[in-house]
């Protein structure tokens, strides 16, 4: 894990990093930057935001947070984290979720909320595996066809997770317990059959009848890579993955868990669906 500090923004520099890191990262346009008085506002009205730095004090990540009302339950909702492209994969992120937490539970926060992009296998592992968060609904192009490289001129579909930082599992997670099991893609059903054409995984069209408690349902492991240089294949995956969980999620199932599997020397990365 990266030899980084997580604190909380104190000050008009600290909220410019933030901006700058938006920018390095997401390859935003300005217009849709969220600005550092806009970040100020936020953190006074009971927001969260964390800055990660390196010991000489340059900001690498950050995470955000503010109030929501949703459903009537007060909570935070988590809407930005970025860590800079050079410190990734190293543990960064699930540090400033962590801290979130840690910070949250004092001010009588119970429960985060947060979207990402269910293709990203990586995300995916962080949010339901290591953090221990739960899937629950599925929001159809989310924030529209944006400016950010990141998201290829694709639809932005988003799975929207749950954080509930009492749960059992996730007092485990947060005290050090071991993750959760790798699910063997033998032993449940597969919503999906995925094979390799010229170079690249294809998905077969989701079955959407299948009914039993626990179910798989696969990805793509190099999401970035497969937009960059199969286009149409990525876009047949996002529209197979978006009416599974459109299906699924609509009739009561959970996207529960995460299971980076390999099988035959291939990463195999599956999201584990679980009756309510």
């Amino acid at each position: 894990m990266d030899d980084v500090r997580i604190r909380l923004a104190r000050d008009r520099a600290d909220f410019e990093a933030c901006v700058r890191l938006q920018r390095e990262v997401w390859r935003l346009a300005d217009v849709e930057i969220t600005s550092a008085i806009q970040l100020i506002a936020t953190t006074w009205a009971g927001g969260l935001v964390h800055l990660a730095e390196t010991a000489e004090g340059a900001a690498v990540g950050f995470a955000y947070a503010f109030p929501a009302l949703r459903g009537g339950v007060p909570h935070l909702h988590s809407d930005m984290l970025a860590v800079r492209p050079e410190h990734q994969k190293r543990g960064v992120g699930l540090k400033l979720k962590w801290a979130q937490r840690a910070d949250a539970l004092p001010a009588g926060v119970t429960v985060i909320t947060w979207t990402y992009d269910p293709l990203q296998a990586l995300n995916a592992n962080l949010n339901l595996r290591r953090l221990g968060a739960t899937g629950t609904e599925f929001a159809l192009n989310f924030y529209g066809v944006t400016t950010s490289e990141l998201h290829h001129g694709l639809p932005t579909d988003r799975l929207v997770v749950r954080w509930d930082l009492n749960a059992p599992r996730v007092q485990g997670l947060a005290q050090g317990a071991e993750l959760p099991r790798t699910v063997p893609a033998p032993l449940l059903p597969r919503i999906n059959d995925v094979k390799w054409q010229a170079g690249w995984p294809v998905s077969s069209d989701p079955r959407l009848d299948l009914d039993a408690p626990e179910l798989l349902l696969e990805i793509p492991p190099e999401w970035n890579v497969l937009c960059q240089a199969a286009p149409r294949v990525a876009a047949g995956w996002q529209e197979k993955v978006r009416r599974a969980f459109q299906a699924y999620l609509g009739r009561g199932y959970l996207a529960a868990d995460f299971a980076p599997t390999e099988e035959g020397g291939r990463r195999r990365p599956m999201y584990v669906l679980k009756k309510g």
